[in-house]
């Protein structure tokens, strides 16, 4: 695998921030980068339809049972998904590094993360290779 300069980036903003967001277009490389996370990380992939129903299911319930170290790709799949995360952020606030979601560029992602998340937050902008 090759070493992207976002992965320090990712860990800095994780020493900063409870949540942080990597977003772009498809096939950027956003699932790959999180491929470097520690052992300690639990991914979930919501394109998985098993891993969508645990999480839409009850996304309260979802983050008070993995309150830290939860990776959700795909976060766009799911838009209930950010008011429940805004809840368990604010549940501990001052704990930084706890989450990281992944998703494809678009507006009404954006919308979800910048109103529901706000100041909770730190966006990486994911760019394909050159």
């Amino acid at each position: 695998m090759i070493k992207r300069h976002y992965l320090s980036l990712l860990f800095e903003y994780l020493e900063l921030f409870p949540c942080v967001a990597v977003l772009g277009v498809r096939q950027c490389g956003k699932t790959s980068l999180l491929g470097n996370l520690s052992a300690d990380w639990v991914l979930y992939d919501l394109e998985k339809l098993d891993d969508y129903n645990l999480i839409a299911r009850d996304p309260d319930l979802f983050f008070r049972l993995h309150p830290n170290q939860v990776a959700i790709d795909e976060s766009q799949l799911l838009p209930g998904l950010f008011s429940a995360l805004r809840v368990a952020i604010d549940n501990d606030r001052s704990k930084t590094g706890r989450f990281i979601l992944t998703g494809s560029s678009s507006p009404a992602l954006l919308t979800s993360i910048s109103e529901s998340l706000a100041g909770r937050v730190a966006v990486i902008d994911l760019s394909p290779f050159t």
